[in-house]
């Protein structure tokens, strides 16, 4: 039996159109629906030359365990990149905001009444592993989050879209202060010497960030000098160089490098 993706011209939307998942596509009646059933819209966003959305799609999505409570719990979207960039890039900058970083598939879970992101991820496993929950668990929390901490959802929405439209007007041309910059450099220093659970990616801009900033004290600035110095030397003595043939790996699947 096929879903209502197996309609779409999308090739990425097609390969999902065989999931239990009762997928539905961004349409304004999925949108409506999840507002008249009050659903949590779980929304997700990937390619078709996407390993770890590939992986996704095998595991997580082909689960009738998860299907079945993901489809009586939300209201499931599939999106491909490709055909919207616009929801790419918003729901994007959202999960990188809560997490600290992004990917695909990028996946989201929004309040259906203002479609405000209010938690999300990328790949989620369908048994905890690599540092990361298994997937029903985590649908379970958000609903339990979603069903009883009305007022704390709503801070945390209030707060991820006072951030989101600071980004979308932020001038580039206006001076930064002092101590705003210093919170950023504290902040990627902090990023390069606490590391997630993989998968880990390099992170380059937050060490070029803490490298390049002058206007700081000097403890901050050999603070993240230090932190820096032993972050490359993490990468080059790890698993995420190529030993052999040279060259460093995108990212790797564990913490360690």
């Amino acid at each position: 039996m096929t879903n209502r993706l197996a309609q779409t011209n999308s090739l990425y939307l097609r390969k999902h159109a065989e999931n239990p998942i009762d997928w539905w596509s961004w349409c304004d009646e999925a949108l409506d629906t999840a507002r008249r059933e009050n659903k949590p819209i779980f929304l997700s966003i990937g390619y078709s030359s996407c390993h770890w959305c590939t992986v996704m799609e095998g595991e997580a999505f082909s689960d009738g365990v998860i299907a079945d409570y993901m489809n009586a719990n939300f209201l499931p979207i599939k999106v491909d990149r490709e055909e919207r960039p616009d929801l790419d890039s918003i729901y994007m900058q959202a999960v990188q905001l809560m997490i600290g970083q992004g990917g695909w598939p990028l996946n989201v879970f929004i309040s259906p009444d203002d479609l405000v992101p209010f938690y999300g991820g990328t790949y989620f496993p369908v048994e905890s592993r690599y540092g990361r929950p298994g997937f029903l668990q985590v649908l379970q929390s958000i609903r339990q989050y979603y069903d009883t901490q009305a007022d704390k959802l709503q801070a945390m929405k209030g707060e991820i879209l006072t951030h989101l439209q600071d980004a979308a007007t932020f001038n580039a041309a206006l001076s930064v202060e002092a101590d705003l910059l210093q919170r950023g450099l504290e902040a990627n220093t902090g990023i390069l010497a606490s590391p997630r659970p993989g998968p880990r990616f390099p992170m380059i801009p937050y060490a070029d960030v803490a490298l390049r900033s002058t206007r700081f004290s000097l403890e901050s600035l050999h603070n993240a000098s230090d932190v820096s110095r032993q972050w490359g030397l993490d990468l080059a003595l790890g698993g995420i160089l190529d030993h052999v043939g040279g060259g460093f790996h995108r990212y790797t699947v564990d913490s360690t490098w």
